[in-house]
């Protein structure tokens, strides 16, 4: 893999992070947020659905990010790479 490559890796690797470091911070404040008040709007179903299926979506998308991450860049064979050129 040549240094642009090597580059691009890294800054991927950095993007994972960058959108690993929101969720653990939401994580957190829910863990510790006061629960002396109650729930706000009352005990809504469609909230508690809303916030899994954020969530779910969220971990999808980091999965599919790490799926990417993890691919060979060099495991296809491109049309262009075999004519010779």
């Amino acid at each position: 893999m040549t240094g642009r490559g090597l580059r691009g890796r890294r800054q991927a690797r950095l993007m994972i992070v960058a959108a690993v470091a929101p969720g653990v911070v939401v994580a957190l404040l829910l863990m510790t947020a006061p629960q002396v008040i109650g729930p706000l709007g009352g005990e809504s179903s469609l909230g508690i659905a809303i916030l899994a299926c954020g969530f779910g979506l969220y971990g999808t998308g980091l999965l599919w990010m790490i799926r990417i991450y993890r691919t060979d860049p060099e495991g296809h064979h491109s049309f262009f790479r075999s004519l010779g050129f």
